[in-house]
């Protein structure tokens, strides 16, 4: 029997650094879906997608897992008892960091790396890429295969030359300089305007490259080389 459980998973965070800040687009709201346990699957493959940065395959081939009851109950008690899995990860780009539990494991391509099953938290970390932190539960199974697909980071410098206005970036990141620098997660962003408390603007900015943003009230955003 195959089993396969497709996961994606995009992590929302921001980080302030000196000299400016990093913003990342927020984290989407996720209704938690439990997959089945391996015994209740009957059908070849089961997928799962949340969003783009993260695919997991689960395999159970078709020998299945000799499991000692007595010796793994002693280090589970009740419930799915753990086993060592076979772990894998490849990355875009390539040569990432990649921390389990707070270790560090080493840098992709990560082949045939032996953890335990249960909750573990991922942390992909690379100069120039927004990081990426994720928990998973892993089921006993054969072997694990992780793809992460880092997005990059971005120096971004935003200007204006007009009085009294308050920015807002993604809802939830404010500032009133009229020139600031920061670095931002490739992808839209949503900027809205405010004078007087009042909203007077709303754009979607795109971050694809390293820019300079001149705001204009009566003209909006324009890029500057």
């Amino acid at each position: 029997m195959h089993y396969k459980l497709f996961f994606l998973a995009l992590v929302g965070s921001y980080t302030f650094g000196q000299g400016g800040f990093m913003f990342k687009r927020p984290k989407p709201e996720l209704i938690e879906k439990k997959p089945p346990l391996i015994n209740e699957v009957n059908v070849d493959s089961v997928s799962l997608k949340i969003n783009d940065n993260l695919n997991l395959v689960l395999k159970n081939e078709s020998d299945p897992l000799i499991i000692n009851d007595k010796k793994e109950e002693k280090i589970m008690g009740k419930g799915f008892p753990k086993t060592e899995v076979l772990l894998n990860i490849n990355t875009i780009p390539e040569r990432v960091e990649v921390s389990i539990d707070g270790k560090l494991i080493g840098k992709t391509p990560i082949l045939g790396k032996k953890i335990i099953s249960g909750f573990h938290t991922f942390e992909i970390n690379k100069e120039g890429f927004a990081p990426i932190s994720y928990e998973l539960n892993v089921n006993p199974s054969k072997s694990v295969n992780l793809d992460f697909f880092m997005n990059p980071v971005y120096d971004i410098k935003f200007k204006t030359d007009e009085v009294g206005l308050i920015f807002e970036l993604n809802d939830d990141h404010r500032w009133t300089e009229d020139a600031i620098k920061m670095k931002l997660e490739a992808g839209d962003h949503k900027l809205r305007v405010y004078r007087l408390g009042d909203i007077i603007d709303e754009q979607t900015i795109v971050a694809d490259q390293p820019l300079t943003f001149q705001y204009y009230l009566k003209r909006g955003v324009i890029i500057q080389p």
